[in-house]
């Protein structure tokens, strides 16, 4: 029992100072054959005279069949049963100050294996090789900065076996730093596909990483729960017909690499197909108001707006004359709102103002009677209602072409004015949607 305990204490200082890495040479041969008796297998694991392994099995140390030596060479034969049901055997192979190799097989009767374990950096400088895998072990650790010290102290070295070795791993930990930075960053902007794919390159480079490990699993969960939020968001807009609002969440779900990404294209795909073009604008034309134009917005699946402005050109020459009887100036000014019909017509309404001039003599008591009569602006006013279709012909995603007409009644604030005013006007228009 004490001898098993003293065992267990050695084999744990053995770990905990194995820092170097062996070396593993397989020279078995195909035909080779072990000449022990029965159901006998040999494993021979071969080493130079500075390197004394010892071997563990099943948590139990294996003691080599025999021990011979060839050159500097030393032999440790270990024979196994490997008889049916125990042919698979593996052991452990520890040497003070080295990492413990593990080798596995599934072993035949008579079956001969062999070895050979080296310390490939014994050859090289003690000081080169020391620093290096000094760096390396940083590295694995995740402590950058040191690693790159330890590094850039190997070019002190008074032989270097791979300069453009050391170059490398200098590169690489400039590398993994701004990959680092750049996705911390974009996490904290909850950028997280940006935070995913630069933690990744990290991960790619260095395994061992454990912070860029779990860092990696958080910002995924992020991720999903982000993805999942925006997600819903869309398919709310998509179920009112809010086209505009669910596409712009779509696009931001495929840009960030979401696992609905696939989903989102389907629906981009078919907003796509029924994009409405909802904005028109219109040039309008009617009796005595030639220059009009109406905006508005005509959309597929909810109500909107519309304001409209017509004039004639005698409104321009009121700057310019005293007076002219010729003279009708005109100006008329509506809104309202815009509803689906069947499409590709809507129908809007709603209440205006018109206002119509005109150049009347002013009385012998206002001019007096040897006066030269005058001329007054007066200004005729009327509530103008309207309602109106309006059809839309799509071109192209983009563009396409509308007809409008509309129907306006006018009723005149001053009952004298009505025949001047009129009392009703047929208004059309032509052009764009977009």
């Amino acid at each position: 029992m004490k001898t098993k305990i003293l065992f267990i204490l050695l084999l744990s200082t053995v770990n905990a100072w194995a820092q170097r890495e062996l070396e593993i040479e397989d020279r078995s041969k195909d035909r080779a054959v072990f000449g022990g008796t029965g159901n006998e297998a040999c494993v021979t694991v071969s080493a130079p005279q500075n390197i004394k392994p010892f071997f563990l099995s099943q948590n139990e140390q294996k003691t080599p069949a025999k021990i011979d030596s060839i050159g500097t060479d030393v032999n440790y034969h270990l024979v196994f049963d490997a008889s049916p049901g125990r042919e698979r055997r593996e052991i452990a192979i520890y040497v003070n100050g080295y990492t413990p190799v593990p080798l596995k097989w599934t072993l035949s009767p008579k079956q001969q294996l062999n070895y050979y374990i080296f310390d490939r950096d014994s050859i090289l400088d003690n000081c080169y090789n020391q620093l290096m895998r000094e760096g390396m072990n940083l590295l694995k650790s995740g402590m950058y900065e040191d690693a790159r010290q330890k590094y850039e102290s190997v070019k002190g070295c008074s032989k270097i076996e791979d300069e453009a070795k050391v170059d490398n791993q200098i590169a690489l930990i400039d590398s993994v730093l701004l990959w680092r930075n750049i996705a911390d960053a974009d996490f904290d902007r909850s950028n997280y596909a940006g935070a995913i794919e630069n933690f990744q390159k990290i991960f790619i480079k260095n395994p061992s990483d454990e912070y860029i490990k779990n860092r990696l699993a958080d910002v995924r969960i992020k991720q999903r729960e982000d993805c999942a939020v925006t997600f819903r968001m869309a398919e709310s807009y998509f179920e009112k017909k809010d086209y505009k609002q669910a596409q712009s969440l779509y696009e931001k779900i495929i840009a960030r690499s979401c696992n609905e990404s696939s989903q989102a294209l389907e629906k981009l795909h078919h907003i796509e197909l029924t994009k409405e073009l909802p904005h028109a604008l219109t040039y309008e034309f009617s009796k005595n108001t030639a220059i009009g134009l109406s905006t508005g917005n005509y959309k597929e699946h909810k109500s909107s707006g519309y304001f409209t402005l017509r004039l004639n050109v005698d409104l321009f020459e009121l700057v310019r004359t005293k007076g002219d009887e010729q003279l009708r100036p005109e100006l008329n000014v509506s809104f309202g709102w815009t509803l689906k019909l069947v499409k590709p017509v809507w129908i809007f309404f709603g209440p205006g103002y018109t206002g119509v001039g005109e150049y009347k003599p002013e009385s012998e008591e206002e001019t007096g009677e040897n006066e030269e009569t005058k001329l007054s602006l007066k200004i005729n006013h009327a509530v103008s209602p309207e309602i109106g279709l309006l059809g839309k012909i799509k071109i192209t995603d983009e563009i396409g072409i509308v007809m409008r007409y509309t129907f306006q009644y006018r009723f005149a604030l001053e009952k004298e004015s009505i025949d001047h005013i009129g009392q009703t006007r047929h208004v059309l228009g032509i052009g764009f949607c977009f």
